[in-house]
């Protein structure tokens, strides 16, 4: 095999492993943090568009998914700066602006899920760095139910209950579904925020069994695989 080839999937898998600590600082760090802190909303653009920059990188060099990907990620960055202007030529109130907003994130986390999912479960052998891949692509399924939450919440009356998502401005929100999100998948289940509708309900349980099968079935075959390869590595 051709050295570029070998250098171009070591540099893939060591992004898996950047991209995990990007996701991992952004969901439990710099979310919690924008809801209360006025350079928060600055420091989670900077997220996201080192997120964004190293999946157009590294991870895809598919033109229509690069595009999709910049599309979104432009539009998620350049809404606090030009939004105003934007929506006040096209007459959206704020609703329809939290609207584009979280469609952009729901397209952007989308093919991000996408993207590393097709290099985690790819033929080949299976590396410590696509196990932290693994890792990442549960949490990106948890951020992807956190914005569904919050969509949802925007067009079902009373779809939660709870005081930090009832009449919470979208920062709130955004960390409360982000936070709800979390305790769903890992079956925590606090039991502040609870959803009360039935769409609500059938997602959240989608997603605690999504929560529940994908380590105990996707990443725990990967960690075999990755073990048997280590040692055939090791016999040879």
């Amino acid at each position: 095999m051709p050295q570029w080839i070998n250098d171009r999937d070591r540099l893939v898998d060591h992004s898996l492993s950047a991209l995990l600590v990007v996701q991992g600082v952004t969901l439990f760090i710099v979310v919690p943090l924008a809801q209360d802190w006025a350079a928060g909303r600055t420091l989670l653009d900077l997220c996201h568009l080192a997120f964004a920059a190293i999946c157009i990188a590294m991870l895809t060099r598919h033109r229509l998914v690069q595009m999709v990907l910049a599309a979104s990620i432009a539009l998620l960055v350049a809404w606090p700066l030009f939004g105003l202007r934007l929506t006040g030529a096209l007459h959206l109130d704020p609703v329809e602006q939290h609207e584009a907003i979280a469609g952009a994130a729901l397209v952007f986390n989308g093919a991000v899920t996408g993207v590393v999912a097709h290099h985690v479960f790819a033929a080949g052998r299976v590396t410590a760095h696509r196990i932290r891949g693994a890792v990442l692509l549960y949490l990106d399924i948890a951020a992807l139910f956190a914005i569904l939450y919050g969509i949802v919440a925007m067009h079902v009356p009373h779809a939660f209950t709870g005081p930090d998502v009832l009449h919470a401005a979208p920062e709130r929100s955004t960390a409360a579904f982000t936070y709800f999100s979390l305790t769903t998948i890992t079956t925590t289940g606090y039991g502040d925020i609870v959803p009360a509708a039935a769409l609500t309900r059938s997602l959240a349980n989608l997603e605690a069994v999504i929560g529940q099968l994908f380590p105990a079935t996707l990443l725990a075959r990967l960690v075999g695989l990755h073990l048997v390869h280590e040692q055939r590595a090791r016999g040879d």
